[in-house]
């Protein structure tokens, strides 16, 4: 039974590839506190605006 190998150039390639999709799961896992403490931070504040909205209403 013979196995077909990928090709140098192939191999390259996907090794490339498999960086750059590490590369960018380490930055988004590097980000996600930030974005979640941020997100919570505009959180604790929408109860009070959208209460402003309905009092004041919307502008015709």
């Amino acid at each position: 039974m013979k196995f077909h190998h990928l090709p140098p150039r192939a191999r390259a390639l996907a090794a490339f590839v498999v960086t750059v999709v590490l590369a960018f799961l380490a930055a988004a896992t590097v980000l996600m506190p930030d974005i979640t403490v941020q997100s919570v931070d505009s959180m604790v504040r929408l109860p009070g605006g959208v209460e402003q909205i309905l009092t004041q209403g919307f502008p015709g």
